[in-house]
């Protein structure tokens, strides 16, 4: 039976291993947990050592054979064969030896030689596994320079896991810093499928999840508006809490362009800002920029401030250089900055805000003011049920641009209410009085006011199912009244008509913003009903509501021009999770007098797989849009995915907005190629090619576009 080698004086362990060695000595059993001996002269580090045999020499060398296990701290040697040096502190140890620690890391070797007090030594005929990744490879030696440095020769480095060599970095060199988490190899070379690929003379790269300046895997691609494109980032580990990326883009048509990428983080402040420049469009012949500003800060817990500030050259920059579909496709660009007090009871704003406008078919219909400054006030007293609310909403603004003369305009809408609830139901009135005053310049100060009356009520009925279920009937009441005022010389700075929706049949005025307000003298009367399983989870909520007008409104948004026989059209929406596979939800806006649909929306998604993932959509609203939504992402075989996605615009016979693409994902590396095309500002169509390329553990080479997965959910969940 193995026996355990253990002594705290070296007369006690020469005593064991002449124990341990002999076999005609009677020897006590070894005890259940063995004790340490100090592994060198006046040496704290405690080395457990259990072996089969053991011999012990006058030089303070003792050899242990059999099946040798040495634990020293944190780490492991287990080999056929180890030759302890208890003055020298250092062993060396042969046949099958493994070197595992606590960290996750292992080292397999035919021969290693090392100094446990200076953790120096030499490895040869190496296999090692890196730890906290799946980083592995082999070679033929490796150099122990301390516990936190390694040169390792001749080396096949990879991130594939074990049984799998789709591709390694063969190195003549690798130097590994575990205090700086850094690998750095020369000679590199990247071979893929037993074919290089790539060269490098010298290769820095992070051997964990810490950042690192270097190069990053460049990108490259095509473009309708920019031709080829190919770009090499390069990333800068300034400090702890910020860094910067630089990207020069060689565009075949255009020339060279510059992207910069600098972000920051604080403990109250956090910030990124993108700037995007060509010295020289050939294409355009002049200078042409983006810049995107953000900064966010808090400078205690009530009073934060925070700056979006965007601006291009030309409303044709993000078209030309952006493969971003959104920013492509974008009308206006937000140029904000404001300060704020957020309290329990009140909610405090000031600032500025400008717009640049992309777009510029729209200008005549889009007016875009500039807002300097803007003050926005909400103020609340007591929220608990069963006593009286009241409430204070304002905003002073002064408007300049947009093609008119400069403006200042005051809202105070001061509200009192007195809510009662209870399980079955429920009761809010409410009365608020809008005052809306307009300093315009040339022209008399302009006052409108407005009382608002407003009784809500509902009930709720249950019933148990008899699969364990239980079924909800939910009735609404809501009473709105609000008197005609002469609105005619207010013109409308930030106002627009809300949509018709189930959600704003309940709204006290049918536009976003206080400019113009509806007058009213309407009931609106609504149902809904929610299913849920016997689990609690809800599974089908639908609701149906219409507006009963008392007399037809005189200021009304687009919508109420459909109004008849006094009420308005049937709002509904649904939200259902049919199976664990199948999801459904839509809104409409139907007329019921002369049977047609004025709005509506329906979308279906399908998950029969992970992975896989099906949604298909319709959205309409008569005379301005029709488009049909379709996004797929499935698997097609082993590893193979295809994902599609288009916007398709029936009325102008148009795609809006569509991509197709195929990738492979394995468990060591990936690719893909997508296909993009976008409808771009004044009816412009541009096509992207986009192609990646990616080595798990060193990076994706190109971009993707967001697959159909991460952009899709519904409200019930799963």
């Amino acid at each position: 039976m193995p026996r355990t080698v253990a002594a705290r004086t070296s007369t006690g362990l020469l005593l064991s291993l002449l124990c341990a060695f002999s076999a005609s000595a009677a020897c006590p059993p070894p005890a259940a947990r063995p004790a340490p001996f100090v592994a060198g002269h006046g040496s704290h580090k405690i080395a457990h050592v259990l072996a089969d045999k053991a011999r012990a020499f006058h030089d303070g060398v003792t050899v242990f054979s059999g099946h040798v296990v040495l634990t020293y701290g944190s780490e492991t040697v287990r080999a056929r064969r180890i030759r302890f040096n208890r003055r020298t502190n250092a062993f060396t140890a042969l046949g099958d030896v493994r070197v595992t620690g606590a960290q996750g890391g292992e080292l397999r070797a035919h021969y290693l030689h090392m100094n446990r007090a200076t953790h120096r030594g030499v490895a040869r005929g190496v296999h090692f596994i890196l730890p906290h990744s799946n980083a592995r490879g082999q070679a033929v030696m490796v150099i122990l320079r301390s516990r936190h440095k390694s040169d390792i020769k001749d080396t096949r480095y990879t991130m594939c896991p074990k049984g799998t060599k789709v591709w390694y970095i063969h190195a003549d060199r690798l130097h590994l810093n575990y205090t700086k988490d850094v690998g750095i190899a020369t000679d590199a070379r990247v071979v893929f499928k037993g074919v290089p690929i790539f060269y490098w003379p010298y290769l820095s790269f992070p051997i964990s999840s810490k950042r690192k300046s270097g190069f990053l895997p460049p990108r490259y691609g095509t473009s309708s508006t920019s031709g080829i494109m190919l770009s090499v980032p390069y990333y800068w580990n300034l400090a702890p809490n910020y860094d910067l990326i630089t990207t020069p883009e060689i565009l075949a048509r255009r020339g060279l362009l510059l992207r910069n990428h600098f972000r920051y983080l604080g403990q109250t402040y956090s910030g990124s800002d993108r700037i995007d420049y060509i010295p020289v469009d050939r294409v355009t012949g002049r200078r042409r920029y983006a810049l995107d500003i953000t900064h966010n800060q808090v400078f205690n817990p009530y009073w934060w401030a925070n700056v979006d500030y965007n601006r291009v050259s030309d409303p044709a920059f993000y078209t030309d250089f952006s493969a971003n579909f959104a920013l492509q496709s974008q009308v206006d660009l937000p140029q904000l900055g404001q300060v704020g007090y957020s309290g329990r009871r009140l909610r405090l704003r000031l600032g500025g805000s400008s717009y640049q406008l992309l777009d510029t078919s729209v200008g005549g219909a889009y007016p875009l003011y500039e807002e300097l400054p803007a003050l926005l006030l909400r103020a609340r007293g007591s929220d608990k049920p069963d006593r009286l609310h009241y409430g204070l909403k304002a905003s002073a603004v002064r408007f300049v641009g947009g093609g008119a003369v400069p403006a200042k305009r005051v809202d105070l809408v001061p509200t009192v209410s007195y809510p009662l609830r209870w399980p079955a139901g429920f009761i809010d009135p409410k009365l608020a009085v809008r005052e809306t005053d307009y300093w315009i310049a040339g022209q008399p100060t302009i006052r409108r006011t407005t009382p608002i009356a407003h009784l809500t009520d509902g009930l709720n009925f249950e019933r148990a199912l008899s699969n364990g279920g239980r079924q909800t009937l939910e009735p609404e009441l809501s009473y709105l009244y609000v008197p005609y005022r002469n609105q005619q010389g207010i013109p409308l700075f930030d106002t627009a008509p809300a949509p018709f929706n189930y959600t704003d049949l309940f709204r006290t005025n049918s536009f976003f913003g206080p400019d113009q307000q509806v007058d009213a003298n309407q009931m609106t009367a609504a149902l809904t009903t929610r299913l849920y399983s016997s689990a609690g989870r809800e599974r089908l909520r639908a609701s149906v509501g219409e507006i009963y007008y008392f007399h037809k409104p005189s200021i009304y948004a687009n919508y109420q021009t459909r109004v008849l026989n006094r009420t308005s059209d049937l709002a509904a929406e649904a939200y259902a999770r049919l199976s664990s596979q199948w999801y459904l939800r839509g809104s409409l806006a139907w007329n019921p007098r002369n049977d047609q649909t004025d709005e509506g929306d329906a979308y279906v998604e399908y998950r029969p797989k992970p992975n896989a993932i099906v949604t298909v959509g319709h959205r309409y609203i008569r005379g301005v849009q029709e488009q049909v939504d379709l996004s797929i992402q499935w698997p097609l075989f082993r590893r193979w995915t295809t994902l599609a996605e288009t916007s398709y615009s029936l009325m102008q016979s148009a795609s809006l907005e569509s991509y197709l693409g195929i990738q492979y994902n394995s468990c060591c590396w990936g690719m893909g190629f997508y296909v993009g095309r976008t409808l771009g500002l004044n009816n412009s169509q541009f096509t992207t090619a986009m192609f990646e390329f990616t080595l798990n553990g060193l990076g994706a080479l190109g971009s993707a576009p967001v697959v159909p997965l991460s952009q899709h959910g519904f409200m019930l969940g799963s």
